[in-house]
């Protein structure tokens, strides 16, 4: 059996996401003093983790909503309701956060098809694939304004970071422009390219894109509230850079759900505040805590509603 997201085999990639996942943790636990790490976990707020909790489940509701508005920019007939993208939302953190899993995202995709009127999965995949986009594009506009206002230490190359908003609006376009293109594809990409969305409504895609600066604010949220209270030397907005960097790490396809490779993302950004490696650690740790939390609603979920359960439409004008 393979991956849908990298065409190896399973065993393959569940090798890989375990052995980079825990050389990352050695690495970092080859470098820490654990006796400060104990101290650090032991003296973190009691509400850091809850109020984390609810701040990431905040930032998956208003990724429903941008679901949401991408399929009424890319035309769906039928858009399943806020609560049911939600819902989805969850399970897909579910499948994401698992080893080798098929991919939160594909599910989510192939469970929302039938929103477009060829009840095509390539639609429903291919807007789920934008939304992922759109949370890197989001990440991007954040830290590049947020660094206009509040310079800081953290080397951001400017020139890496514009080609990357352009690799991501490129992508856009040539999904929205696919079926127009299908016809000069040789088989089977023709077939593939023609059953995907058209953008029909690029207000609609304006407003996903807001929403997406605004999902990478809230993560910037999370990280502060486990990292700031142990080194007061950080401010908001320079949570609000550092951690979607940091949480950016979740892209990387061979870890578990970005956990090991997101741990030394955020040591090494918040220690250039002069935040100790133990402290950022610990604040680290509890952020895995926080998605395996929000990871567990997910399974609840799937326990409570099958992913085979049709989606509950609303009118697309309303």
């Amino acid at each position: 059996m393979t991956n849908p997201r990298t065409g190896a085999p399973r065993w393959m990639v569940v090798s890989l996401q375990l052995l980079l996942t825990l050389g990352c943790f050695a690495y970092l636990g080859s470098r820490v003093d654990w006796p400060k790490l104990r101290g650090a976990l032991a003296t973190a707020p009691l509400w850091g983790v809850p109020v984390a909790v609810a701040t990431l489940s905040t930032v998956m509701l208003i990724g429903a909503v941008r679901w949401s508005w991408l399929l009424r920019a890319y035309g769906a007939v039928a858009r399943p309701s806020i609560m049911r993208l939600f819902q989805l939302q969850l399970l897909g953190l579910m499948y994401n956060m698992l080893p080798g899993a098929v991919g939160g995202d594909v599910v989510r995709g192939v469970v929302t098809r039938d929103a477009f009127a060829q009840r095509s999965a390539t639609a429903g995949i291919a807007v789920v694939l934008v939304e992922r986009l759109l949370g890197l594009l989001g990440l991007i506009l954040l830290v590049l304004g947020l660094l206009a206002v509040h310079p800081m230490s953290v080397a951001i190359d400017g020139k890496l970071a514009g080609l990357g908003v352009l690799a991501v609006l490129m992508t856009v376009v040539a999904i929205a422009l696919g079926r127009e293109f299908a016809h000069r594809l040789p088989a089977p990409l023709d077939r593939l390219a023609g059953a995907l969305p058209e953008l029909a409504h690029p207000g609609a895609f304006a407003v996903a894109v807001v929403a997406s600066v605004v999902n990478q604010a809230l993560v910037g949220v999370v990280g502060h509230v486990l990292i700031a209270p142990s080194a007061p030397q950080v401010s908001l907005l320079d949570s609000l850079v550092l951690s979607p960097i940091g949480f950016a790490a979740i892209f990387f396809p061979l870890t578990v759900a970005g956990a090991g490779t997101r741990d030394m993302a955020l040591a090494y950004l918040y220690g250039t505040l002069g935040v100790p490696s133990e402290v950022a650690l610990a604040g680290a740790l509890q952020i895995t805590l926080t998605y395996v939390v929000v990871a567990g609603f997910g399974a609840l979920v799937a326990a409570l509603r099958p992913v085979t359960a049709p989606s509950p439409a609303v009118d697309p004008g309303a």
